[in-house]
């Protein structure tokens, strides 16, 4: 089938050696890098979560992150969200929020003038979060830490000695922030496939594996089966790979091996600076120069 193309075309180059996809998955896009806070909120406790929206690609992983709230002066804002794992399948940059912890009601000891609840179950209790009911609690009272069986308040109690059942309650609001996507990983080629299996030709699937020079192993949103690559309407088991030149005009991708591409003109012929069963260098950067000496531009995931 002459020289395979590197599996680095077909998919996050990195994303397989780091554990959090499966080796030739072909699952291509960016990661998230790291996230800038423009707004660290307000009322947010320990126990919120960052979640990112899903990844453009099929079979690509949502990045997951800790997030650090602040305590004393700054209670309740959040100071730092670290990357934990970066995730894959991104073309654009994911939007990421904050899930506030649970609200949580549990009977506690309370005494006057003291900063303690004292025998409770502190399951689910997170520093930060308010602290509403009963009427021996200051107003916005909040936690300020957490132990076995007690909760420490920011402020003091109003009551005697006292069983009472408080709820804890997370009020985080108005987090603003900024992802920025991985950008050191190479592209994979982009492809439209139509699965025997499918109902319809779509984008947005990936290379799972070369199996000859006109035939691959793809996965898109409706599963994973061989296609062939092919030039005009899709008929099932049909892909196609668009190619385009220095010009600007485009190209079905009839063949293609680890440095050369036997295409047919896409678009009007007289633009065309390739002809019908000829073949071109390819890259996934700008395509170049004309004649035999081109060099085609892969269409790739961003």
């Amino acid at each position: 089938m002459g020289r395979p193309i590197k599996k680095t075309f077909f998919g996050n180059l990195n994303r397989e050696f780091y554990g959090s996809v499966p080796r030739l998955s072909g699952v291509g896009g960016e990661g998230a890098l790291s996230v800038s806070i423009s707004n660290s909120g307000t009322n947010y406790s320990a126990g919120a979560t960052a979640v990112f929206t899903a990844p453009d690609i099929t079979g690509g992983i949502r990045p997951t992150a800790s997030v650090q709230v602040g305590t004393g002066v700054l209670l309740g804002n959040i100071l730092s969200i670290s990357i934990t794992d970066s995730g894959s399948g991104y073309n654009n940059a994911p939007t990421l929020t904050i899930t506030t912890a649970s609200s949580v009601s549990v009977g506690g000891v309370s005494t006057n003038n003291s900063f303690t609840l004292t025998n409770i179950v502190t399951a689910g209790i997170y520093a930060g979060m308010k602290v509403d009911a009963p009427a021996a609690m200051q107003a916005s009272t909040y936690v300020a830490s957490v132990g076995t069986n007690t909760v420490t308040l920011t402020k003091t109690q109003t009551a005697t000695s006292a069983t009472n059942s408080f709820t804890f309650n997370d009020y985080g609001s108005s987090f603003g922030n900024t992802v920025t996507l991985t950008s050191s990983r190479l592209s994979a080629i982009q492809i439209i496939s139509y699965l025997t299996t499918g109902s319809s030709a779509i984008s947005g699937g990936d290379i799972v594996k070369q199996e000859s020079s006109r035939r691959y192993l793809i996965n898109n949103a409706q599963g994973q089966g061989q296609c062939r690559l092919a030039t005009g309407v899709l008929a099932p088991g049909q892909m196609h790979i668009i190619a385009t030149d220095w010009g600007g005009a485009t190209y079905y991708v009839t063949k293609l091996t680890a440095h050369r591409a036997i295409v047919t003109p896409r678009t009007s012929t007289s633009t065309a600076y390739i002809s019908t069963g000829s073949s071109a260098a390819w890259t996934i950067g700008a395509a170049t120069g004309t004649g035999v000496s081109a060099v085609l531009s892969l269409s790739h995931t961003a």
